[in-house]
C-alpha cells in the first residue's frame, strides 16, 4: 500500500510541471487556470497546504471503495472518466463556439 501511494505520489508530482506550463496553442492560458485554481486562498502563491489538498481531493476521487488505496482498476477508471468529462467539455465548446463565414463568403446585409 506504502509503495502504491508512492508511485501515485511521484506521478502526480511528475505530472504538476506540465500544469504550468503555458498553452502555446492559442486557446488560452491553461497555466494561469491552473494556478488560480491552486491558489485556493487567491494570494498569488500556491502553499504546500493548498498543492497537498488538490492532490488529495484527487487522491479521494480515485480511491472509489474509499479504502485509502488506489489500486490499478481504479486508476483506470478514473483516467477513462476524465477522459469521457474531456471529451464533453470539448464537444459542449465546439457547440458554443460561433461559427466563421469563409473569407471569400458575401457579406450579409
Amino acid at each position: 500500500m506504502k509503495k502504491l501511494l508512492a508511485l501515485s505520489v511521484l506521478a502526480l508530482t511528475l505530472a504538476a510541471p506540465s500544469a504550468f506550463a503555458h498553452d502555446h496553442d492559442g486557446k488560452g492560458d491553461k497555466g494561469a487556470k491552473m494556478f488560480e485554481k491552486l491558489d485556493a486562498d487567491g494570494n498569488g502563491e500556491i502553499s504546500k497546504a493548498e498543492f497537498d489538498a488538490h492532490h488529495a481531493e484527487k487522491f479521494t476521487k480515485m480511491d472509489a471503495d474509499g479504502n485509502g488505496s488506489v489500486t490499478k482498476a481504479e486508476a483506470d477508471a478514473a483516467r477513462e472518466s476524465w477522459k469521457a468529462e474531456m471529451k464533453a467539455k470539448r464537444e459542449k465548446m465546439k457547440e458554443e463556439a460561433p461559427v466563421e463565414a469563409p473569407a471569400d463568403a458575401p457579406a450579409a446585409e
